[in-house]
């Protein structure tokens, strides 16, 4: 298998809005502009690229298009600008009919695809440049810029831009951020090349809603920042680029409501709120600091301090089971339609108390850490009072369960690894709960199968090989449960588990899930959080 597909994997540049990537419903390479985030119309069409009878390929900075003529070249030569350089073949660029689309010859030509806000101009410095746009009074019918060599060779320029050109800068440099992030096994360097240039890649620059640089989940089609993905890609940037994590934590966080909620996902243009994401980020900055305490002085800690506790009064004081906080939707617990959802909500599970426990242990900690030990007491006390109603409330006497606030009900539906998620907490656990837990989690060929480990039990009448959170393997939930392995006394487990997935991601791609059962990607093919987990799993084998 080839890992660089550029049927799968966008080619694109650190800082750019803009990529080059294969679109499977009219078969075709676009050059697309990714604002405005995955609901944006068109999934950013600007014009597509057309080489007669050419195989593509991709490398970290070059996409080529190889036909028996020769080869047609592109490059970044900064985050919005594009050269095309060729040795024989012609090539066409082509945008459908749109309302307002124009272009117009000249040096440079110039391209305005009004639904994007995006325009372009094109000039040759060798070869030539013309144009069929036809006019009907308002926008063009069409337009079509046939770019042929002179001699054999082409030169040109795309500079793309939505009020002025922009200054040309070089692209940040690969080798240097690659060498800055975990490094893995031998047997892993594929994976290694691939998840590199997927997190280098998906970079996006602050602009609009977006204060900060941030890596989007992919450019492919999941073009934003969802509220629990971030923390995973800031993960892996933790211990070599402590500063390109901590932004990336910030970029979602100055976007908290008063109310302590978070977003569900950001964009360059707008903030999504009618869904929110699980309160992992206790949990992720208590690694964080674990990676590099160096980086974490009193007034970062007091930062981050204020954004866990709002987020953490903001779950406390929503839907509720008594003392359990609860989900109103699948969205908002990441599991989007995983089975302990399928009888409605709002739904007080296992995971999202387990998760407000871990917050509330690191704000005692950063409490401790600013001298504040009144207040650590008391987090600490309302975290094992969190801890004594879960295992009241949700402990069977053999798993958790999930329960409708509503009634009381404990959901009946399927069996979604999601209920072992307690398995987090560890010590905090009585040694039976978590030594069942263990025993049903880590059976073979329920939710262990040869890659990792299953969202929903293989043998649940409600598994579905592609089911999202029915059945796939996924990062996030690889990366949990392999921390919660080894806080239960498991490395062993831990390290079985991540040799498994790595192993998934080197030979089957960074995709969005895989299939549990045979490895195959699913969904987007190319995103940030999966390479992120693979990189952190991957050093863990060293």
């Amino acid at each position: 298998m080839t890992l660089f597909d550029p049927h799968k994997v966008p080619f694109s540049t650190r800082g750019s809005f803009h990529c080059i990537s294969w679109l499977a419903d009219d078969s075709g390479f676009w050059l697309r502009n990714l604002r405005g985030g995955d609901e944006h119309t068109d999934l950013g069409r600007l014009l597509r690229i057309e080489v007669a009878g050419a195989v593509w390929h991709l490398t970290p900075d070059a996409l080529t298009a190889q036909t028996e003529d020769g080869a047609v070249t592109f490059r970044f030569a900064g985050p919005n600008r594009i050269t095309v350089t060729s040795d024989g073949p012609a090539l066409r660029l082509h945008a459908g009919a749109s309302k307002y689309n124009y272009a117009q010859t000249g040096d440079p030509l110039h391209v305005c695809i009004a639904r994007q806000d995006i325009r372009c101009d094109i000039a040759t410095a060798t070869g030539s440049a013309t144009l069929d746009a036809p006019w009907n009074g308002l926008s063009a019918d069409s337009i079509t810029i046939a770019l042929t060599p002179n001699q054999g060779i082409l030169t040109a320029t795309l500079d793309l831009y939505r009020i002025t050109p922009h200054p040309v800068t070089p692209p940040d440099n690969l080798t240097a951020f690659r060498a800055a992030l975990p490094q893995v096994p031998p047997e892993f360097a594929a994976g290694h090349d691939l998840a590199s240039y997927i997190l280098w890649s998906n970079y996006v620059p602050a602009e609009g809603a977006l204060t900060r640089p941030s890596v989007y989940m992919s450019k492919n089609w999941m073009t934003n920042i969802w509220s629990w993905d971030h923390c995973f890609v800031a993960l892996a940037l933790g211990q070599g680029t402590a500063d390109l994590a901590f932004d990336q934590m910030q970029a979602v966080f100055d976007t908290q409501d008063a109310s302590g909620r978070l977003p569900d996902y950001i964009n360059d243009r707008y903030a999504y709120w009618s869904f929110t994401k699980p309160p992992v980020h206790g949990w992720t900055f208590a690694r964080l600091r674990q990676m590099r305490p160096d980086y974490y002085g009193p007034d970062r800690m007091a930062q981050v301090l204020g954004w866990l506790q709002a987020q953490a009064d903001f779950w406390l004081n929503g839907p509720a089971l008594g003392d359990l906080p609860a989900y109103r939707h699948g969205n908002d617990a990441g599991w989007d339609n995983a089975t302990c959802f399928a009888m409605g909500g709002p739904v007080a599970s296992p995971d999202l108390t387990t998760f407000l426990i871990l917050q509330l242990d690191e704000i005692a900690a950063l409490h401790r850490a600013l001298g504040h030990p009144d207040r650590a007491a008391t987090a600490t006390q309302h975290a094992d009072a969190l801890c004594a109603a879960l295992i009241r409330d949700l402990w069977t006497g053999t798993t958790f369960t999930a329960r409708l606030t509503q009634t009381g009900a404990a959901v009946q539906t399927g069996q979604s690894l999601l209920l072992f998620l307690p398995l987090l907490l560890g010590d905090r656990l009585p040694t039976p709960i978590r030594e069942s837990l263990l025993a049903h989690l880590l059976t073979p060929g329920r939710y262990l199968t040869q890659h990792g480990l299953a969202t929903e039990a293989t043998d649940s009448p409600l598994y579905r090989a592609n089911g999202y959170w029915r059945g796939p393997i996924w990062a996030p939930t690889t990366a949990l449960f392999a921390d919660a392995l080894r806080r239960c006394g498991r490395a062993d487990a831990a390290c079985d588990l991540a040799r498994r997935y790595c192993t998934l991601c080197t030979t089957h791609g960074m995709a969005e899930n895989h299939d549990a059962l045979h490895g195959d990607g699913l969904h987007d093919p190319a995103f940030a959080w999966t390479s992120a987990v693979f990189l952190m799993l991957g050093n863990s084998l060293l």
